[in-house]
């Protein structure tokens, strides 16, 4: 390698990164984002311990950057996300020097380095890597304080370090040992553990470079061999057709071929599938053996040493540890004593793995500092254990085991949970765990168990049913609790883990996308779409020149040319170097199928996954690198030199216009996150809608992890303590739960550790209440009592399987009310006293109550009426413990106030105008507002322009978790206004409407958008509250309201009437939504307001798109006349249905649509008269 080349090499290699992390950063958050960031970035500031397996390395270095935010802690999220860019960035610049060393080393395959050679090495790198730059996955991971984006960078590091170590073997230098590389890529795997365990999944690409080089004798055919035996064991995944198939066109002719070449017959080549093999057991070795093996020997040293011989607490870790560093000594000793220099190497490769994991330790520090996050408390390596097999969350089976249906015949033992005793000093048992496993029927066992959660049975039956079409006997089969077949097991892997949940995810990447939203399996959303419109109409119906309704930033579409490029890649890389782009293949299949048939995802997921497959499109994008190589070697025959350099130069240009370009263009919008602080903004609105010293319930990531960054890195609203229901179910939440946290006292729970801890009163059953109503404080107190310590499951109900484990309660509580105290500490204003009860009495409607709801019960029987009580607006009906009738709607959480609201409508508490008026008009609008309940004397910064978070910013991308939100925001301001109406505040009613309108812009968020059809509904709603003000604005905004819907609503129709047969099929959902919402509008509005809107309505034709529906349903009555007698109430709806789509038509003046299905309504009742007359006359009476 000359010197111009390697300056070359490394200035592209510094600049695609720095343009890579420039573009990251100036897309980057500028706060924290949804699900796991607020936990990350928080726990990352402080040092916290967030959720198991952990991220100690992602902290450390989070905590490094954090600093550069100096004293202004709202720029540490921003600091943190910029890690993320960075390393992103580095990701990308690895990349570039990746695909140039592949390069490099194909030339030398090829022959010398030309001019044109040394451009297309170059122009393969810039184009590859600035692919994956603007990738659809990795973008998103690069600009937000997540894990990824640095699992990632572990990768690309790996990886390049493993070619570098490739290229010192062939070129050693003087005192330069390459191995050093080795020990490199250990210390960095060791460090990755810290960040993910994706990065594991880079060793048997490293195993196969490793033994390409240092066996002589090993070829390409090796490879072949080896596709050979991988092809024949992978068909067995298979239908029976498809493995035929692929032993015809795959394992039989590459087995011919090995043959023919005398691999089958060497050893050498042989090799090649023997490395693969070592590689998983090296990867089973590390996973499974030295991540938990060396914490798992260093607690049980550690319970011998203090239990049994009564030395100190970690006196056991010492030890073992201090006995593991003399083995690996000795070890390195004999090694050089025998000149052993594999066993050197794989000592110290060792001793490098375990120093990086030791980052890990930082967690046990911490821990024992009892910090404000310290999740699973690994304050020892007996917890440490427990933290790094991820025990709070369960397993799955992966290689035998259960299915749904499987039968429970038996429990059995599982480990004993050990803790600290501090008085006796020992390590006490604290939950023996006795007959807490499952056990199944063997004969409902099976190989690699696809279809395993209980939970999500009725999911897997669903997608089975929807994958075929003459399958309903089977699928009948597992409804009625037959085991799943092997065929349905793989239909599940094929159809759904490895297509759903991967491929689709691959072809985001290379072809496009449909949309941004989460897609479950049907057609309308989360699909891959390529921007061709015969390919895109054939997969998901016509999907071009879409309306406002439809429209979204998400669809993003590359025309299949980075796919093409990718796979011109591989086929020319496969052909001249096919050891090097079997490597890169492995790489590609264990970051992409490995991982999705390892996770062994049930249906459906809590989101979309595809950041778990980002190192797999880092691997294609390597051959979309080698694509670019591909078409310059084209050029190979032109005699001209200089036509040769002109030529490359032109066509690298093209296809970074064509790939990288278009990618970049695409994805720009949806990705650009550099206005949005809605997170942030959610986040403060949960904690201002608490008044001073509350207690708030939460229950998901996305209404906890915001909330943690908010007091955590913001030191915002610390009075306030989040308690998150699920993790209430642990005894070392509950012990955090009852120390005091900044400005938050301790939540009043009574019971002690020994009533709490895990393995004791984690489920109670009580008897079905029937308003018996008993003191909720005395249900706590006899459940305290000592005869229930170390149960597990009491029961104290009649009827079930097993007998009362105590005398019987029911589910039917009371908690007394002190009037005074209520009115005195403000929880009931002065103009609500004549409505306070004497007790809050509630029935629950579930007898299964868990842990949390216990210590719920716990506070709520010794609270006393003390500290505010609320519950997160966005826990839904499972975490409000059916106290619904006693909420008060204070904001984004309801406050527990002792009087009685009956839900109407699906609203649920009672609304305090004046306080929930101060809140949405005042309060929530600024997300840069400072604490003023904890810092009244704060300097007040400048009001950010845009509300809520820039929600109704032009410039924000607002992703699927903002437009969630949509409709619970809309609720808000519709029930104050609707509340003040009552009251007959005319004026603030419709000042809350027309704020909530500025929230909600239809200018930035359409009125109607089909992804969000409730939101939509709630439209019209809130148009008919203007109507009811009665004022001449009022009616005037109304209406302003009612012609844009209107106008959205045809838009969108006239789109469906240029769709053809079968994207009308596609669209039928939405089309029926359209209609209902046409027919809401129109019903709500009073007769001379539809005359005013009569010039758009006259506008809207139907009939193109109803008269399939209608000749559908049709054909469905037909068919169901002949059971009337069990099928009455099907009829019924089927021929409302055809009467509500008569009603739209006479509304728009379609005379043919309208008689249409007036015809059919009459010929279906003449065919029922004949059969039944009465029944003929009860249908016509009720349409």
């Amino acid at each position: 390698m000359n010197k111009t080349y390697k300056l070359t090499n490394n200035i592209l290699g510094w600049i695609i990164g720095i343009v890579a992390s420039a573009v990251y950063i100036m897309t980057a958050e500028p706060t924290t984002s949804w699900w796991d960031c607020g936990e990350y970035i928080a726990t990352a500031s402080k040092l916290l311990v967030g959720h198991p397996p952990g991220a100690p390395t992602f902290q450390i270095l989070g905590n490094v950057f954090s600093i550069f935010a100096g004293d202004d802690v709202t720029k540490i999220a921003f600091c943190i996300n910029c890690m993320s860019a960075i390393c992103s960035g580095m990701t990308i610049m690895f990349l570039f020097w990746t695909i140039t060393q592949l390069g490099r080393k194909l030339v030398k395959k090829l022959g010398e380095m030309t001019p044109m050679r040394t451009i297309a090495i170059f122009g393969s790198a810039l184009v590859g890597s600035l692919a994956y730059t603007f990738s659809d996955t990795f973008w998103f991971s690069a600009v937000e304080g997540e894990v990824y984006a640095m699992s990632s960078f572990f990768t690309a590091l790996v990886f390049w370090c493993i070619l570098k170590w490739d290229e010192e073997f062939d070129n050693p230098k003087d005192n330069v040992n390459p191995n050093r590389w080795l020990v490199l890529i250990f210390y960095l795997v060791g460090l990755s553990i810290g960040v993910h365990l994706l990065n594991l999944l880079t060793l048997p690409a490293i195993v196969l470079v490793v033994y390409f080089k240092l066996s002589k004798k090993a070829s390409v055919w090796g490879v072949v061999l080896t596709l050979a035996l991988v092809s024949f064991v992978g068909s067995f995944f298979f239908a029976p057709l498809a493995m035929v198939l692929i032993w015809l066109f795959v394992s039989i002719p590459c087995l011919y071929m090995a043959i023919k070449k005398g691999a089958f017959n060497s050893l050498a080549e042989w090799g090649v599938f023997l490395s693969l093999i070592g590689s998983f057991i090296l990867l089973g070795v590390i996973l499974y053996g030295i991540i938990p093996g060396v914490v798992n020997f260093a607690g049980k040293f550690e319970i011998f040493f203090i239990n049994s011989i009564g030395l100190p607490f970690n006196s056991g870790t010492i030890i073992f540890f201090l006995l593991l560093a003399g083995l690996v000594t000795w070890g390195m000793l004999y090694s050089i004593k025998k000149d052993k220099p594999v066993l050197r190497i794989a000592l110290y490769s060792f001793i490098f793995l375990i120093i990086g994991y030791s980052t890990f330790l930082t967690l046990v520090i911490r821990s024992n500092a009892n910090p404000t996050i310290d999740e699973n408390n690994p304050e020892d390596a007996v917890a440490l254990l427990a933290y790094l097999n991820r025990e709070q969350y369960g397993s799955n089976p992966l290689i035998y085991g259960e299915t749904f249906n499987s039968q429970l015949i038996d429990l059995k033992d599982g480990n004993p949970v050990y803790v600290r005793d501090k008085n006796s000093k020992k390590y006490i048992i604290s939950n023996d765990r006795k007959r807490t496993e499952y056990v199944f029927n063997p004969d409902h066992e099976m190989l690699f168990p696809r279809m395993w959660s209980r939970e999500k049975r009725q999911e897997y039956i669903n997608w089975l049913s929807n994958q075929s079409e003459d399958g309903s006997r089977e699928v009948r089969n597992l409804e009625r609790g037959k085991i799943p077949t092997g065929e349905q097991n793989k239909t599940f892997l094929h159809t759904y883990q490895f297509n759903y949940m991967y491929f689709r995810y691959f072809m985001w990447n290379f072809v496009g996308r449909q949309n941004d939203f989460q897609g479950r399996g049907d057609i309308n959303n989360g699909n891959w779409v390529s921007g061709i419109k015969p390919i895109d109409k054939m997969l998901v119906g016509r999907y071009d020149n879409l309306p406002s309704s439809m429209e979204r930033p998400g669809h993003n579409t590359y025309y299949f040319l980075p796919l093409l490029l990718g796979i011109i890649g591989l086929i020319y890389y496969s052909k001249k170097d096919g050891i090097n782009s079997f490597i890169v293949a492995m790489l590609f299949a264990m970051t992409g199928l490995a991982i999705a048939f390892y996770l062994n995802m049930y249906a459906f997921q809590p989101r979309e996954r595809d950041y778990a497959f980002a190192a797999s499109f880092y691997a294609f994008s390597i051959w979309i690198g080698f694509g670019v190589f591909a078409l310059i070697s084209l050029l190979e025959k032109l005699k001209n030199s200089k036509v040769q350099v002109i030529s490359s130069a032109l066509i690298v240009v093209l296809c970074l216009g064509a790939v990288p370009g278009i990618m970049a263009k695409e994805n720009w919008d949806d990705h650009d996150r550099s206005n949005r602080y809605t997170a942030l903004a959610i986040a403060k609105n949960y904690l201002d809608s608490c008044e001073p010293n509350a207690i708030i319930f939460t229950l998901g990531d996305n209404d906890t992890f915001p909330l943690w960054y908010a007091q955590e890195v913001e030191g915002y609203r610390t009075d306030v303590r989040v308690c998150n229901l699920s993790l209430l179910n642990t005894g070392w939440y509950i012990d955090q739960m009852k120390r005091k946290a900044y400005n938050s006292d301790p939540l009043p729970i009574s019971m002690e550790w020994e009533q709490y801890k895990d393995g004791s009163r984690d489920q109670i059953v009580f008897d079905k209440g029937q308003n018996q109503f008993i003191d909720i404080k005395s249900v706590v107190d006899y459940i305290k009592e000592p005869q229930f310590d170390n149960m597990r499951f009491i029961t104290l109900a009649t009827g079930g399987y097993q007998a009362p484990s105590g005398k019987i309660i029911p589910g039917s509580f009371s908690i007394p009310v002190d009037k005074q105290k209520v009115i005195e500490n403000k929880t009931v204003a002065l103009k609500d006293t004549a409505l306070i009860v004497d007790k809050i009495e509630w029935n629950l409607k579930s007898t299964d109550v868990l842990k949390a709801y216990l210590v719920m019960m716990d506070i709520l029987a010794n609270n006393n009426w003390e500290r505010p009580i609320y519950f997160a607006g966005t826990t839904g009906a499972e975490g409000y413990f059916g106290l619904e009738e006693y909420f008060q709607q204070e904001g984004l959480a309801y406050r527990l106030v002792p009087i009685k609201t009956q839900p109407t409508s699906g609203n649920v508490g009672h609304i305090n105008t004046d306080i929930l008026y101060d809140r949405l008009i005042n309060t929530f609008n600024d997300h840069s507002r400072t604490d003023k309940v904890n810092n009244p004397n704060a300097p007040q910064k400048e009001a950010y322009p845009y509300l809520w978070g820039g929600i109704n910013d032009p410039r924000v991308y607002n992703c699927e978790d903002n437009i969630r939100l949509y409709s619970l925001i809309r609720s808000l301001h519709q029930r104050l206004a609707e509340k003040l109406i009552t009251e007959g505040k005319f004026q603030k009613a419709e000042e809350v409407l027309n704020h909530g309108n500025k929230v909600l812009d239809p200018a930035v968020n359409p009125y109607l958008t089909l992804s969000q059809i409730y939101y939509s509904f709630s439209t019209v709603y809130y148009m008919n509250t203007y109507f009811k003000i009665g004022t001449k604005s009022a009616d005037e905004k109304g209406m302003k309201m009612a012609e844009t819907l209107l106008l959205d609503l045809k838009e969108t129709f006239d789109w469906f009437n240029e769709c053809d047969e079968r994207t009308l099929e596609i669209q039928s959902e939405n089309i029926n939504y359209c209609t209902i919402i046409l027919s809401e509008l129109t019903s709500r509005l009073p007769a001379e307001k539809v005359e005013q809107l009569r010039p758009i309505i006259s506008q809207i034709n139907l009939s193109g798109i109803l008269k399939p529906q209608v000749t559908s349903i049709s054909k469905t009555i037909n068919k169901q006349i002949p059971k009337i007698s069990t099928l009455f109430q099907e009829i019924y709806q089927n021929l409302s249905e055809i009467q509500r789509i008569k009603d739209i038509a006479q509304l728009i003046g379609d005379t043919d649509l309208y008689n249409y299905c007036n015809s059919e309504i009459e010929k279906h009742l003449t065919t029922i008269k004949g059969i039944d007359p009465r029944m003929e006359s009860s249908y016509r009476e009720a349409l």
